[in-house]
């Protein structure tokens, strides 16, 4: 009986383990693992940096890894179950090849290959100093000749710099660039500090605190000058169909200078001494005029020998319009020996353009045609064109193709010469190829 019983204890043991072995290997025919890159790029971690060292070039900041997975793995992975690491740990001033480790925190995964293998890193000592900040003012001259610029504040007026020994000592200046383009009023401003060498560039490795200071620019106009705009104005109309677009003054303003009690009493605004005639103008008419100022008054910077003028310019532009036009339809580069009929004789044509021409457009110097190149025997759907005949009439160019109904012909093309025009009339719509 015991016998009886260890012989089936062992045929149950003996089932148990090929079950478990054809369950393994069916599972693994149905996951094999496979190798490849990995899809994101691995970040590398720094450890054990040195006190006051610091370095000087670009270290290695990500690596590309080779892994060997399951494909159920694979397509849980991201990037939060690999470290990739470089350990400065005992590492001296100089140039040094530190090598990049990778772990995976899962264990079913291999890390087959690192690229890059290897990080270059040069290190210099951690150096400090204090540096003063100096304003540097652009587009000053954007300021009028009427207002006074005050020295400029800053607060805090040095900075502490920190960096490779090799780049602070390059350092030669601190700049807080403020721009004073349209600049009428005291600016106050929040600048990003710049930190230059002695040729004026840019010094990299090195750090600021703060990396921003508060400048502050008085600007002030003078009591005796002001800042005014000029205008000018047109009269008469011009030619029938088109209109003045908009007048345009050069100068727009200047400053004017005088006594105090005048130049506080003017406005804003100041006009030229005449209006400028635009009677049957079809073009942009310029002119240069004076300005209207009050007795003792005259314009900051102008030659006193000589009147001072601006430029005026009045731009005249055509009234646009529409219109839609029949025309009838020809038909090009039609193969020999082969004939076409249209399914309409005409299409409109929906043009848009200066108001005159259209008032004044010849129908004769428009063509509508199909193109027919390369087209055989059968029904085809060709899009029908538009030419201007711009060379007998420059103003055409000034036309625009808005639309064309119908957007598409049917044509059908047959073997045999083209029907006759009479066949035509009947409604036949068939035009004769011209070959163009």
């Amino acid at each position: 009986m015991r016998k009886k019983l260890r012989d089936n204890l062992g045929t149950a043991a003996l089932a148990l383990v090929l079950s478990i072995i054809v369950w393994v290997n069916a599972t693994y025919q149905n996951d094999r693992p496979y190798e490849d890159f990995y899809s994101d790029p691995i970040p590398v971690q720094v450890l054990n940096a040195p006190a006051g060292l610091v370095a000087t070039n670009d270290p290695t900041e990500t690596v590309r890894i080779r892994i060997k997975a399951f494909s159920s793995t694979w397509n849980a992975l991201s990037s939060n179950n690999f470290v990739a690491t470089a350990d400065w740990a005992d590492l001296e001033e100089g140039m040094h090849t530190v090598p990049i480790n990778v772990t995976s925190s899962d264990p079913t995964v291999t890390i087959v290959s690192v690229h890059p293998q290897m990080s270059y890193v040069r290190l210099e000592p951690l150096q400090q100093a204090t540096r003063e900040v100096s304003v540097e003012l652009e587009e000053r001259d954007d300021v009028p000749m009427g207002y006074r610029i005050y020295d400029p504040e800053i607060e805090p007026g040095a900075v502490t710099i920190e960096g490779a020994l090799s780049a602070v000592e390059r350092v030669a200046q601190v700049v807080a660039p403020v721009s004073l383009s349209g600049q009428r009023t005291t600016l106050e401003r929040e600048v990003e500090l710049v930190v230059l060498d002695e040729d004026g560039r840019p010094v990299d490795n090195v750090w600021l605190s703060p990396q921003r200071v508060s400048v502050r620019v008085p600007i002030e106009r003078r009591e005796n000058y002001r800042e005014v705009a000029v205008r000018a104005r047109t009269q008469g109309q011009p030619a029938r169909g088109y209109f003045v677009s908009g007048v345009n003054v050069i100068p727009s303003t200047v400053t004017i200078v005088g006594p105090p009690s005048v130049i506080d009493a003017m406005g804003s605004l100041i006009d030229v001494t005449e209006d400028i005639d635009v009677t049957g103008a079809t073009r942009m008419v310029a002119e240069r005029v004076e300005l209207s100022l009050p007795e003792g008054v005259s314009v900051l910077g102008a030659n006193e020998n000589q009147p001072f003028t601006v430029l005026v310019t009045v731009g005249i532009d055509a009234v646009t319009g529409g219109s839609t036009v029949e025309l009838p339809i020809q038909t090009r580069r039609l193969q020999d020996g082969l004939s076409a009929q249209l399914s309409v004789p005409r299409i409109d044509v929906i043009l848009t353009g200066p108001s005159v021409v259209l008032d004044e457009l010849e129908v004769d110097l428009l063509n509508a045609y199909v193109d027919l190149s390369g087209l055989g025997v059968g029904t085809h759907q060709v899009r029908p064109e538009v030419e201007f005949l711009s060379d007998q009439d420059s103003t055409l160019r000034d036309l625009v193709v808005k639309d064309i109904l119908p957007k598409y012909i049917e044509v059908t093309i047959s073997p045999g010469p083209t029907p006759t025009p009479e066949a035509s009339a009947r409604g036949a719509s068939v035009s004769q190829g011209d070959g163009r």
